[in-house]
């Protein structure tokens, strides 16, 4: 473990300055409470952990293959901080907290090896777990519940999920033996039934379908639904919400069949839902974009008007105007007797580079390598987008004078009702402005009270919000900044910055900002801000 960074680490832990300060960041935000890390230039990244009303575990790698792990509560106040050590210069994959504990994974890029460290939040110590399985497997989705691991991606161009059980120790690669060519869409955690809902998307020549398998704790499949679209459609994803302990609502993504293509992603029409039964699968009901009333509201007018012209042309020829969008789908939300859908719409982006994507170490500021990663595709800044489910594209982008990937270009995020019976109640949206990701992750949140749903998110350094009561606009798109702590101060720069639900009405804004200051010069710091709506 590299010693200077563990000191300097503590010392900038425990000298972190914390303070209150009332801002309206968006309409109903009561207050901020702000916790600033000073960052050195040359600094490994952090990762920022909400764990609800336990407050936030802040992650960040020392050295080769040191990690300090400290806990602060909800109100930013420091609990405790444990160190440890991550074997043969592992990389941080992702998190998964199950609302006690939160499981770390480590991995080296198509590796066998993996660990899993388990911590226990509330005590404040962790237990350390190896796995071993296949070589080569490309890590999509990561998942734990109750010492339950599963860990899924694609080996050898077929979809793999790994299932362990750390108290026993034994790990097995769970069934997934489909005909035609597959991919795991989505893992759900079924807290209620203590079961997790494995999607697949499931190609067979021009067929498109997905299936839902199901698995208890030790990893038996108990159950297996198949859900075949119509004949002209595809259905491209979906995810499981439980209506009751027996029936479950899948919503999800349809798209033409004819539209589709192995090459350049999934494109959607709109959105289908269908409720499963034990014995059986309802009627699957589809809903157009076309048929939304304010899914086109992003476009500036002219050419909202030119799409409503187009779609009306077609509507009175009895077709419907093809679409074709891509788009994140969120976890419903339960309000009340609706069901509130959030979508985010999105699409690649490319340039040609005539080096290679690595340049070394770089910090969160910018300075060498690409805005804060390390030498690692899993997540210290860069996210999987080539093994993402969403993106089918060659994976060849390495070399010189090559097309490579450039981050996801987000577009518009829909907002949508449906009664307990799937009927469209009312739609709307909301322009995301100027924001692209390497790593596919939902950027938009929600905030629902008294019936109003405000939506926003955070980007270079900024929240923008909107305020909506179904299909009305009570507040179009605006800007606030995210105040820095000291009087005088002025942002000069904003990376990496995100915004999470924390607990309750509070939610947590983080990301890194240089500021200068005439009376105290320039700092870098890593920010925390506690934001109530």
């Amino acid at each position: 473990m590299n010693t200077f960074k563990y000191l300097l680490l503590t010392t900038f832990l425990d000298l972190a300055v914390s303070g209150v300060a009332q801002t309206n960041y968006a309409p109903m935000a009561a207050g901020v409470k702000r916790l600033e890390i000073p960052v050195p230039t040359n600094a490994d990244n952090f990762f920022t952990i909400p764990v609800r009303d336990d407050g936030v575990l802040l992650l960040t790698k020392i050295g080769r293959s040191g990690y300090s792990l400290v806990r602060f509560d909800t109100n930013l106040e420091r609990q405790w901080q444990v160190d440890g050590t991550i074997s043969d210069n592992l990389d941080y994959v992702n998190y998964s907290y199950d609302g006690k504990d939160v499981y770390l994974l480590f991995s080296k890029f198509r590796s066998n090896r993996y660990q899993v460290i388990k911590v226990y939040v509330g005590p404040g110590f962790t237990e350390k777990f190896d796995i071993y399985s296949l070589d080569k497997l490309e890590i999509s989705e990561f998942k734990a519940s109750r010492d339950a691991v599963y860990i899924a991606g694609v080996a050898r161009e077929q979809p793999v999920l790994l299932y362990t059980n750390l108290q026993t120790r034994q790990s097995k690669l769970l069934p997934s033996a489909m005909k035609g060519s597959a991919e795991i869409q989505s893992i759900e955690i079924d807290s209620i039934n203590h079961r997790v809902n494995v999607t697949y998307s499931v190609r067979k020549g021009k067929n498109y379908q997905l299936v839902v398998k199901s698995f208890d704790d030790e990893g038996r499949q108990d159950s297996q639904v198949i859900l075949e679209p119509e004949e002209e459609f595809a259905l491209l994803n979906g995810k499981l919400s439980p209506l009751s302990d027996t029936t479950q609502l899948m919503i999800g993504t349809y798209g033409y069949r004819s539209m589709q293509s192995t090459t350049k992603g999934p494109v959607s029409q709109g959105v289908y839902m269908s409720q499963i039964t034990p014995v059986e699968v309802l009627p699957t009901r589809y809903y157009s974009f076309t048929d939304f009333k304010n899914f086109f509201s992003f476009l500036d007018p002219r050419d909202q008007e030119r799409k409503e012209r187009q779609i009306q042309r077609k509507k009175e020829r009895g077709s419907d105007l093809k679409l074709n969008y891509q788009l994140l789908i969120h976890d419903l939300i339960l309000q009340g007797d609706q069901y509130i859908l959030v979508a985010e719409a999105f699409q690649p982006t490319f340039r040609y580079q005539n080096n290679y994507p690595y340049g070394g170490m770089g910090s969160p500021f910018g300075f060498g390598g690409m805005g804060g990663s390390m030498y690692s595709p899993y997540g210290w800044g860069w996210g999987l987008w080539s093994m993402n489910p969403w993106y089918s594209g060659s994976r060849s982008f390495w070399g010189n004078n090559q097309q490579v990937f450039d981050g996801w270009q987000y577009t518009h995020a829909v907002v949508a009702g449906f009664d307990k019976n799937g009927n469209l109640l009312w739609d709307n949206s909301f322009e995301i402005d100027n924001v692209k990701t390497m790593k596919l992750k939902e950027k938009v949140r929600t905030s629902i009270r008294d019936g109003l749903v405000t939506l926003f998110y955070s980007n270079n350094g900024a929240i923008r919000s909107k305020v909506v009561k179904g299909n009305i606009v009570v507040e179009g798109a605006q800007d606030k900044a995210i105040a820095a702590e000291k009087g005088g101060d002025k942002i000069r720069r904003n990376t990496n910055d995100d915004l999470e639900y924390w607990y309750d009405n509070y939610f947590l804004a983080w990301g890194y900002q240089r500021i200068q200051n005439e009376a105290d010069g320039r700092r870098d710091v890593f920010y925390l801000n506690k934001i109530a709506f």
